[in-house]
C-alpha cells in the first residue's frame, strides 16, 4: 500500500490522503488514509478524480490541473 495526497476528499472525514493498493495486491480498494473509509476501487480512481476536478470551481489566478492519459 502507498499513501498519497489526491485531489479528492474523503466523504466521511474530509481527509485528502488515500492508501493506494499495489498492482499485485488482492485488495484493490482505495481507502482514506485517516479513517480507512472506502473511496473507490483502484480501477475507478481516474474516473473519480476527473469527476471531482470537474465539480471544483476554479479559483482566481489558478488554472485547473489536468490528468494526463496514459
Amino acid at each position: 500500500m502507498l499513501e498519497v495526497p489526491l485531489e479528492l476528499r474523503c466523504n466521511v472525514c474530509g481527509h485528502d490522503r488515500f492508501t493506494l493498493p499495489a498492482a499485485d495486491a488482492m485488495d484493490q480498494d482505495v481507502r482514506c488514509g485517516e479513517c480507512l473509509a472506502f473511496k473507490c476501487h483502484a480501477d475507478d480512481l481516474e474516473q473519480h478524480m476527473l469527476a471531482a476536478a470537474s465539480s471544483l470551481t476554479p479559483q482566481p489566478g489558478k488554472t485547473p490541473r489536468r490528468l494526463n492519459a496514459v
